[in-house]
């Protein structure tokens, strides 16, 4: 209570006296100090083995700061680097970047108002959300006052960009991650209207939107406990802000949830609470489409819709950008708008006199996936789960696989998908066949229609949000013995009730499925005596675990034993000229047992002789297979090595044994001595293999960190191989949060890895201590329970107060 207050109220009590009056005071003095020493924000951090916060607190605002504080303690860096670029001020500390991609970078985010929709979206958000977001940046920024830039543990410590963020930025950052149209920054900042008739503009390249995961889900039916399993295997970087985090979240009486969450975001996004678990993959689904569009002559800023003209729109975005020599100078560019969207500098169709390309993004009003998880996190049944994606419908880009406590699995992919008219649909499929530009965009996975046309808008549903399709029109599906996903479509999330009738837009139905889904199905469906599920056929938790890491390649199951009959039979081959032995790599392959353990030798050597194909060959006859793909049988099609007409199966196998001899690499050598991570400042055996090719559940391979600026050196390809590198086989991608879950009759009982491990301080033994887990297939009990946390004999607790 302020002075002002106290002589308000002592006009009050005038006639009472003395008396009266020094009693106002003392209270308001007491109210005063009591109110200065009572801080905003209270949690208690409980620590487990390998770093795992517990966090409890009394409500949100103090939830979100706990888990604020634990998060900027294991992986400040990552979010403040994501700050920077949410921003658009990346070229401002970096300069404009290789191939300005800062700088455009920094012209797409503030051109499409990222920052200003995340202000807009805080001021709407429910009150419990707003708090936890502002109660996060708090336990952010009162962490970064107590070390300092300086005491920062990772790669950004002293930089000058290390500096506290507001509720703004993290908003901004989460939502960056929804949209789909910042992955087109490079097509967005380049695109400028042609100069003249024959003007084309820059190339740039097209982004790249592979992410793998595998998440299964098993009912009573299969479960050896008659209730829910749940396998979560997101396949994701070990490196940059795609990271996951793992944690618990408390507050008694109200939430109690446990998972992971990207870098920089607050709550669980996959994980699991008393009633229910469940995981997410990428779905197969379109979430955005091209538009050409026929521009008006003589003015390549006017376009035609229905045939009348209309005007773009236009920004000019100013960026500061950072010179070599320190100096920051400002840049221009002006970005332009269709009634879609903005216009892109796409590869192979460019902005020219006559045609233009727009994009329309099914995220770019999706403002609600965080309330949607949150919902998911306080569900307490499948029921109360799934009306949390019925009332928000807003995954962005991912299918939910999940199994609840009392027996039941679930698959559902509701993320957000173009909503277009059964007649704009037909249209469009007709217009595959005749349109040389339209049937291209489809060769490369891209949905093209024509913007001059209303035909193709997309259609409005009062259920949901403008112009996608609502929940009650996406794929679902709910059993008790087991559903899945492994990046395919919808059409075979169980073998026994496939999916049709849906747009293809939410994906394709009757198509060859990847090899790694057919080794996920072959998996899960294999009720041998002799299979993983045991003699009973049924799951137990150990089993489910050892299943996703069996390392099994369907690749060699198919292929390997034709293949070592026709190098037995001919025991060499002239490649270029020269004769080639082949004993040995046969010999090889004869003895191995088609798993890429860190102990297999042999799968170097296949993997090698594998990715001689060209990855189209991989899912239909030709090439590789003889027997093609039937809709059918999409789990056992195609099938069959190709018989030789001119040994060219046997002249891949001598191309591989050529590439190792040539590379140093004995074509015995196990697979743990070439495939490894490097994140102890050694070579840590990584099991595991390419899933495309290797066609193995537990996906791992190499990419180049492209979200984070943290320093990198970038392996060496060797020439003529897919994904051999100079010193091996790098890993820094696949298998990242691994999870096997049942529900028991006292509640659920899980096991995981964090593949990376849980700090992003390559000086901590926390940044590599699951990595060495993992290796060895040494399953980490997941702490729940009061019990088990108490009980953990690492356990450290702290309390963390707001300083007001």
């Amino acid at each position: 209570m302020r002075l002002s207050r106290f002589i308000l109220s002592r006009r009050k009590c005038s006639a009472f006296g003395l008396l009266c009056g020094l009693t106002l005071l003392g209270a308001s003095l007491l109210t005063e100090t009591a109110s200065q020493s009572k801080p905003r924000y209270s949690a208690e951090i409980r620590r487990t083995s390998h770093g795992i916060p517990h966090i409890t607190a009394k409500d949100m605002g103090s939830l979100g700061f706990g888990e604020g504080y634990a998060f900027a303690q294991d992986h400040l860096c990552s979010l403040a680097d994501q700050v920077v670029k949410a921003r658009g001020e990346r070229a401002r500390f970096f300069g404009p970047g290789e191939n300005n991609r800062h700088l455009n970078s920094d012209i797409t985010f503030r051109a499409l108002g990222i920052y200003e929709q995340a202000r807009s979206m805080l001021q709407s958000m429910p009150k419990e959300q707003r708090e936890m977001i502002e109660g996060y940046v708090a336990g952010y920024n009162q962490y970064l006052s107590e070390v300092g830039a300086k005491g920062v543990a990772g790669w950004c410590r002293g930089k000058e960009w290390v500096f506290p963020i507001t509720a703004e930025d993290v908003v901004a950052y989460n939502q960056s991650i929804v949209v789909t149209s910042t992955n087109f920054a490079d097509m967005i900042a380049t695109a400028t209207p042609p100069k003249n008739e024959t003007a084309r503009a820059e190339q740039v390249g097209i982004p790249d939107f592979e992410q793998a995961s595998n998440g299964w889900a098993i009912g009573s039916e299969r479960s050896a406990g008659g209730r829910g399993m749940l396998l979560a295997n997101p396949h994701y970087p070990w490196v940059g802000a795609n990271r996951f985090w793992e944690k618990h979240l408390v507050i008694p009486g109200q939430l109690d949830v446990y998972g992971v969450g990207l870098l920089g975001s607050p709550g669980v996004a996959i994980g699991f609470n008393r009633a229910v678990a469940w995981t997410h993959t990428v779905s197969a689904g379109k979430r955005f489409t091209l538009y050409t569009l026929d521009l008006a002559p003589g003015n390549p800023t006017r376009y035609l819709y229905d045939g009348k003209e209309r005007e773009m729109t236009s920004k000019l975005i100013s960026v500061a950008v950072r010179q070599t020599d320190g100096s920051v100078k400002q840049v221009e560019r002006r970005v332009f708008f269709t009634h879609y969207g903005p216009i892109l500098n796409f590869p192979g169709f460019g902005w020219t006199a006559k045609r233009a390309v727009t994009i329309r993004d099914a995220n770019a009003n999706n403002v609600l996936s965080r309330s949607q998880w949150l919902a998911m996190n306080r569900a307490r049944s499948l029921e109360e789960f799934k009306q949390a994606h019925a009332k928000y419908n807003a995954m962005p880009w991912v299918n939910t696989i999940a199994a609840s406590a009392d027996g039941r699995a679930w698959y559902a992919d509701n993320s957000a998908t173009p909503n277009l008219k059964p007649a704009a649909l037909a249209a469009w499929i007709k217009r595959r066949e005749s349109d040389p530009l339209t049937r291209s965009a489809w060769e490369r996975g891209l949905v093209l229609l024509n913007g001059s046309d209303s035909l193709y808008e997309w259609a409005d549903d009062p259920a949901t949000r403008p112009g996608v399709i609502p929940f009650s029109r996406t794929p679902q599906l709910e059993r008790k013995d087991f559903v899945f996903n492994s990046n395919d479509s919808f059409w075979l999330a169980n073998p026994h009730q496939l999916l049709t009738g849906f747009s293809p837009l939410q994906g394709a139905e009757g198509t060859a499925r990847s090899l790694r889904t057919r080794m996920n199905v072959l998996t899960l469906d294999d009720t041998r005596p002799d299979g993983p599920a045991g003699k009973d056929g049924k799951f137990t938790l150990d089993e489910l675990a050892a299943a996703v890491l069996s390392n099994r390649s369907l690749s060699a199951e198919l292929a390997r034993g034709e293949l070592v009959k026709r190098c037995q039979a001919t025991s060499s081959v002239t490649l270029d000229g020269q004769s080639v032995d082949l004993s040995q790599a046969c010999r090889i392959l004869a003895a191995w047992d088609g798993r890429y353990e860190t102990s297999s030798v042999g799968a170097v050597l296949w993997r090698e002789f594998i990715t001689q194909y060209e990855p189209a060959e991989l899912q239909k006859d030709g090439a590789l297979w003889h027997r093609a793909f039937n809709p059918t049988d999409p789990v056992n099609t195609p099938h069959t090595l190709t018989p030789d007409k001119n040994n060219e199966s046997l002249l891949k196998l001598a191309r591989a044994a050529r590439l190792l001899a040539q590379a140093g690499i004995a074509l015995d050598t196990p697979l743990g001595k070439l495939q490894f991570s490097d994140r102890n400042g050694g070579r840590i055996p990584i099991h595991g293999g390419e899933g495309a090719y290797d066609g193995i559940a537990n996906f791992v391979n190499y990419a180049p960190n492209t979200t984070t600026l943290e320093p990198e050196v970038r392996p060496e390809r060797i020439k003529g191989s897919r994904f051999l590198m100079k010193d091996g086989y790098p890993v820094n991608r696949g298998s990242s949060f691994v999870m096997a879950l049942e529900y028991t009759a006292q509640g659920p009982r899980a096991q995981a890895f964090l593949t990376y491990s849980e700090s992003g301080d390559p000086a901590s033994p926390l940044y590599y201590d699951q990595t060495e887990l993992f290796s060895a297939k040494k399953w980490r009990r997941i702490l729940f329970t009061e019990a088990e946390i108490k009980a953990d004999p690492n356990l450290k607790t702290i309390r963390v107060t707001s300083a007001n």
